[in-house]
C-alpha cells in the first residue's frame, strides 16, 4: 500500500460531517496520516516527538478512530474504481466484437 500524505487525510477531513463546523488542525492530520502509515501503531514510543501530544496521559482513541475509517474509505474508493474498470473493459469488448461481426 502507497504511503498515505497529510493533503490527502486534510481533504477527506473536510468531507466528514461531524467536522463541518469544527476548526480542523493540520497536528491532527499529521497524528491520522502517521497512524495510518504505521498501520495503526499502538506503540506510541515510536511516533515522532512533533506529533505526541503534550499531556503524558494524552489518548489518542480519536486519531486511531478516524485512521481506522480513512482506510475503509480508501478501500470503498479502490473497489469503486476497480468495478468501473471492468465495466468499461467490458464494454469495449462487446463493442469491438460487434464491430467484428459486421
Amino acid at each position: 500500500m502507497k504511503r498515505c500524505t497529510v493533503k490527502e487525510v486534510r481533504k477527506w477531513l473536510r468531507t466528514l460531517e461531524e467536522n463541518r463546523y469544527k476548526k480542523r488542525y493540520i497536528s491532527d492530520a499529521r497524528r491520522i496520516a502517521w497512524f495510518i502509515n504505521n498501520n495503526l501503531s499502538e506503540d506510541y514510543g515510536t511516533m515522532p516527538k512533533s506529533l505526541r501530544k503534550k499531556w503524558t496521559k494524552a489518548q489518542y482513541g480519536r486519531e486511531k478512530y478516524l485512521a481506522g475509517r480513512f482506510l475503509e474509505a480508501l478501500t470503498k474508493k479502490e473497489t469503486v474504481k476497480i468495478k468501473i474498470k471492468e465495466m468499461v473493459k467490458e464494454e469495449i469488448r462487446r463493442r469491438f466484437r460487434a464491430k467484428k461481426k459486421k
